[in-house]
């Protein structure tokens, strides 16, 4: 008989491990079904020793052992997976379970899918981080000259891509002459194209390019030599349920362990990485970028026209519309980038001031138009942190007004203005409501493909599926983007604007209300470098990331229950050397406030002892690592 310690294999599980009785000595690793609360559930085996050596535990235990059922049919994971998990669990204030339960492919959660088998295998390369930093065009001949080495010496290549478009361009694009040999994972393939997939995986007789999302990014192979993270500044690589776990990190864990050569490649570096790089932790691929050259140019178009009521708010200023239409005219393609979706971010009360928030997230509501076939056109409120959607009110709850005023400039309220102004143009719109799925997506993408003079309106989203013919594009608001309450703001901007340039031949245009400042001229001139001189300097001033690493804390509920959670943190705290700073959202409820701890610690500092302790935290405190949003 055995005594076998077991992680369970559950979502946001508070359990670190359970112990059962077994007549079968399993291996570390093996995944077997247990019984937890009157459940069956999948578990990772961690630990195993025979009864005879733990006598004296099990007669001093208060509890009796539960016996697990004889004869499973179990699979193994890979000895490098479960280090890397060992790796996380360092840093992260988070139970085994939940990491390992974010590694691990779906079909494998869920016992579809076996883990595949493999010997336990050291790569031998240096796991030393390299920075590929270049236009996306020089990544992917990259990619292939990197593909090409590995398969001379017989060693696979993983290529991590954020999202499952991404998949599809890789694949079109580095298939060429290898496609027997290419594998692709991602959450929008049916179950045959998967199941496909996972044969393809399994066979060890070549070496194989497999192009996954990060969910799929951890079947393991005992020939794989390289990882490559593509768009590696995307933001998609972050979980955005608990653990919160950064797939980057994770993998840069997993290439550490198993010994395997890994590249992070975008448009530009990220600061983080450039700062690691300037330290010597991390080094180039190839010579470092100091300027990206692109074609397309990028030209500012100031607004300082001032609505009055007999001069209406124009939002296309008369040099945008012309250069519009002078791209149309020549049957050519335009893309207009819009900040947020729905007619509107935000609506308030003119008279007494009060704004429409949701009572879930506290966060404001986005006013969104739909078209019912009947009922014709609908208004509703968003929630874009929650998902919760009610009808728009008519009146201000608070005073009974009816005098609401949508503030700030969603793409609906674009779409509007440019029907106005040109009506007989194609328009095709790109976001979350208009194209929700993949699916979707792709049909959209293949629209605008078919046209020559069409206009394509999009949100963030649809820049995974921008098509490569685009000869203009505009940022309809560029303080409609920088609005957005993140402490990466401006990196993410200078990337937008990098990535505007790229995919137009001719110019990207930027329409602000506000003076320009060092960030467009470096974005302009591809000036990388002096970018990320004002960025990390910035950010050691500020004492962010990475000169320091961010815990946020966030509870909400009402104000009784909030004390009670806010002083058994302080409580918890106590002992500690960092200086927590508490404070309320200004976005919360007055119902429902949500409440924040950040903690900041110095990048010299011993985090042990800290994610051991916000480990133990109850659940309903939730703990994110260098969020992009600390507000």
């Amino acid at each position: 008989m055995y005594v076998i310690e077991v992680i369970p294999l559950v979502r946001g599980v508070q359990i670190e491990s359970l112990t059962y009785f077994s007549s079968t000595g399993y291996s570390r690793g093996t995944i077997v079904q247990i019984p937890v609360r009157g459940k069956t559930v999948a578990g990772v085996v961690i630990e195993v020793s025979p009864v005879s050596s733990a006598k004296t535990a099990l007669k001093a235990a208060t509890f009796s052992l539960r016996k697990l059922a004889p004869d499973q049919r179990t699979t193994t994971l890979s000895h490098h997976l479960l280090a890397t998990v060992e790796s996380l669990y360092k840093i992260l204030p988070a139970k085994r379970g939940a990491i390992l339960f974010s590694l691990l492919p779906p079909d494998v959660r869920s016992g579809t899918i076996s883990y595949p088998p493999l010997p336990s295998h050291q790569a031998g390369e240096d796991p030393t981080p390299q920075l590929l930093a270049a236009p996306q065009q020089e990544r992917f001949i990259g990619y292939q000259a990197i593909i090409r080495r590995a398969f001379a010496h017989r060693g696979s290549v993983l290529l991590v891509v954020p999202t499952a478009a991404a998949v599809t361009v890789l694949y079109e694009t580095l298939r060429h002459g290898i496609e027997d040999r290419v594998v692709c994972f991602s959450g929008e393939q049916t179950k045959t194209a998967r199941q496909k997939a996972y044969t393809q995986f399994a066979d060890l007789s070549r070496a194989s390019l497999v192009i996954a999302t990060p969910h799929f990014a951890y079947l393991d192979r005992s020939d794989f030599t390289t990882i490559i993270i593509e768009d590696v500044g995307s933001n998609h690589y972050v979980e955005r349920t608990r653990p919160y776990l950064d797939h980057r990190v994770a993998l840069l864990a997993l290439a550490k362990v198993a010994e395997r050569a890994i590249i992070l490649g975008d448009i530009t570096t990220r600061t983080d990485d450039e700062y690691h790089l300037r330290n010597d932790r991390y080094i180039p691929y190839g010579e470092p970028q100091r300027r990206l050259s692109v074609d397309a140019t990028l030209s500012i178009i100031h607004q300082h026209d001032k609505p009055t009521p007999e001069v209406p708010f124009a939002l296309f200023s008369p040099e945008l519309k012309k250069r519009i239409e002078t791209a149309l005219e020549g049957r050519h393609n335009v893309f207009l980038y819009a900040a947020r979706r729905g007619l509107s971010p935000v609506v308030a009360c003119i008279d007494c001031g009060h704004i429409f928030r949701c009572p879930d997230s506290g966060t404001p509501y986005s006013l969104l138009r739909t078209h019912h076939p009947t009922k014709g056109e609908e208004r509703w409120f968003i929630s874009a942190t929650s998902g919760k959607r009610v009808r728009a009110s008519d009146v201000c709850p608070d005073c009974g007004s009816w005098r609401l005023r949508e503030r700030g400039i969603g793409i609906q309220f674009i779409e509007d203005e440019i029907k106005k102004l040109f009506p007989n143009t194609p328009l095709i719109i790109m976001d979350a409501t208009t194209a929700g799925t993949h699916k979707k997506a792709l049909a959209q993408k293949k629209l605008i493909e078919s046209h020559k003079g069409a206009i394509l309106l999009g949100t963030n989203m649809a820049m995974a599926y921008l098509p490569n013919h685009l000869y203009l594009s505009a940022i309809v608001s560029l303080d409609a983007v920088r609005a957005i309450p993140t402490w990466r703001a401006d990196e993410s901007l200078f990337r937008l604007l990098l990535t505007l340039r790229e995919k137009s031949s001719h110019e990207v245009i930027v329409q602000t209300r506000s003076d320009s400042d060092d960030l467009l001229l470096y974005a302009a001139r591809g000036a990388t470098d002096r970018f990320h001189d004002d960025e990390l300097h910035l950010r050691e001033m500020l004492a962010y990331p990475p000169y320091t690493t961010f815990y946020l804390l966030t509870w909400q509920g009402a104000q009784e229950h909030i004390e009670e959670t806010e002083k058994l943190i302080k409580n918890a705290l106590g002992s500690l050397a960092v200086a927590p700073q508490f404070y309320t959202n200004p976005q919360s409820p007055a119902t429902k406030p949500i409440r924040h701890c950040l903690i900041r610690a110095e990048k010299t500092t011993d985090t042990t002892h800290l994610v051991e302790m916000l480990r133990h935290l109850p659940p309903q405190v939730a703990i994110t690592v260098n969020p992009d949003r600390i507000v």
